[in-house]
């Protein structure tokens, strides 16, 4: 448990706090300083195509932690030995393919969000010296107390479980060095309940962090893209293109909608046009639900 009297987690250990620069991160960063918690390290990966409001939104915390007594936000970024590329962009423009996500996988955040921040902790002196000392290294995780978080962090477990069967490897480090936590889960706290304490805390309202071409965007936030930030929606679009006209084209997706093709959204200025777009191509508008 955390011992709030302290305002450290447990009676020895580290704490860790992946932070998204959303909702939930941003809520668990909230409570913890009501609490009287500080966390030893703050850590964001920078995909290097993040929202422009999540970079903005980054600098807010930046200057909130410093207020509070937190550590400023550690960014890190993909760093490969040999891929020519450093970003998410560049991945999916050299191989001419689109994030995992629009085929239906997950391999995007876990090359260039969890296995990038976990490549700095292990090599991090302040990590190597609580192992070190035997001490408790505690990740928290911001998954929030509605249902589908719920279900998010108990299959998180059940993978945690798998991989602390298997040997001590790169792949299964964090499983077998880290404690999880879920303290949004464990405080109640729901969507609602998370805006209702940042706002409290005098914080802004994160909106929805994402890579500006996540396939996991809704009609609505591609067409505010496209309003707000018209060069990044043609990057977008020009990597949708990429990888149709490459040399695997697109393999069981229509586009960065999976369903859809934002190149369909070309012409389209409000939510209404971008649904008459997809009804055009016989598609339909079916909100995705985030990963």
């Amino acid at each position: 448990m955390l011992d709030s009297a302290a305002g450290r987690p447990h009676a020895e250990g580290m704490l860790i706090i992946n932070y998204g620069a959303g909702l939930d991160s941003t809520g668990v960063l909230v409570g913890l300083h009501q609490r009287g918690v500080t966390p030893d390290v703050i850590i964001f990966s920078d995909t290097g195509a993040e929202q422009p409001h999540t970079y903005a939104y980054l600098d807010v915390m930046d200057a909130w932690c410093e207020r509070v007594g937190f550590p400023k936000i550690t960014r890190v970024k993909y760093a490969p030995v040999r891929a020519p590329y450093t970003t998410l962009e560049g991945k999916c423009l050299s191989n001419e393919t689109l994030p995992s996500l629009a085929f239906g996988g997950h391999s995007c955040a876990l090359v260039f969000k969890r296995d990038v921040m976990n490549k700095f902790l292990k090599k991090d002196a302040r990590v190597l010296s609580a192992i070190a000392r035997g001490e408790t290294i505690t990740k928290m995780i911001g998954y929030d107390n509605g249902d589908r978080d719920r279900k998010r962090a108990e299959k998180s477990e059940r993978s945690l479980a798998r991989l602390r069967a298997k040997k001590l490897s790169a792949e299964t480090w964090e499983a077998h060095t880290c404690e999880f936590r879920y303290p949004l889960i464990e405080w109640g706290w729901d969507r609602d309940r998370l805006a209702q304490e940042i706002e409290a805390a005098g914080l802004p309202v994160p909106q929805k962090s994402s890579c500006y071409f996540c396939p996991a965007m809704k009609l609505d936030e591609i067409v505010d893209l496209k309003r707000k930030h018209l060069p990044l929606f043609e990057r977008a679009i020009r990597i949708e293109q990429g990888a149709r006209d490459g040399r695997n084209g697109l393999r069981g997706t229509l586009g960065l909608g999976r369903k859809f093709a934002w190149e369909w959204l070309a012409d389209a200025t409000t939510v209404d046009e971008a649904r008459e777009a997809l009804r055009a191509h016989g598609a339909k508008d079916t909100h995705q639900a985030r990963p």
